[in-house]
């Protein structure tokens, strides 16, 4: 989509027709999200050349290499699923040997998850496809771009990340 359709879309929630240009209420979220909608289209094209994960799996696997080690109820909290969703999930992955199984440190009868050199290598290789195709599309923007870019993303990841935790919190 260019630039000038996102400016003229008149689909937003709660935005009356023609209010969704530049300085339109809601103008800097849909430029956002048409931005990540770009980047989620390059990570389901970076997992479809790989071919070994489903969606879910891949889901469970970022979380649990983020934010990991983590018990089953954090990991399925994390991930807005079922504790019996989760544990499924973990089962295969562990299967596949992406994940692992141990006792909690601080309790026996908690058991954490954390992901495997397999899977750090599996989400290495997707990470690397994603900055190829993300590396091309920088490549064609000038240096200062990328810069300013960069500076803002790194600020939207922090304020983002806040609502994250903070939505764990409450």
């Amino acid at each position: 989509m260019t630039t000038e359709a996102i400016h003229n879309r008149d689909d937003l929630p709660g935005a009356a027709p023609g209010q969704t240009g530049p300085g339109g209420e809601n103008d800097s979220a849909w430029l956002v999200e048409e931005a990540s909608l770009v980047l989620v289209e390059v990570t389901l094209n970076a997992v479809a050349e790989l071919g070994d994960l489903s969606l879910t799996q891949l889901r469970v696997l970022l979380a649990v290499d983020r934010h990991g080690p983590l018990n089953l109820s954090t990991l399925a909290a994390h991930l807005t699923m079922s504790i019996s969703a989760a544990g499924r999930m973990v089962d295969r992955l562990e299967g596949a040997g992406l994940l692992i199984r141990f006792p909690a440190a601080h309790s026996r009868r908690e058991i954490s998850i954390e992901t495997t050199a397999q899977g750090r290598e599996a989400l290495g290789r997707l990470r690397s496809a994603r900055r190829r195709r993300i590396g091309a599309a920088l490549g064609r923007l000038t240096p200062e771009t990328r810069q300013t870019l960069a500076r803002a993303l790194q600020e939207f990841t922090a304020a983002a990340q806040a609502d994250d935790d903070s939505d764990l919190v409450s």
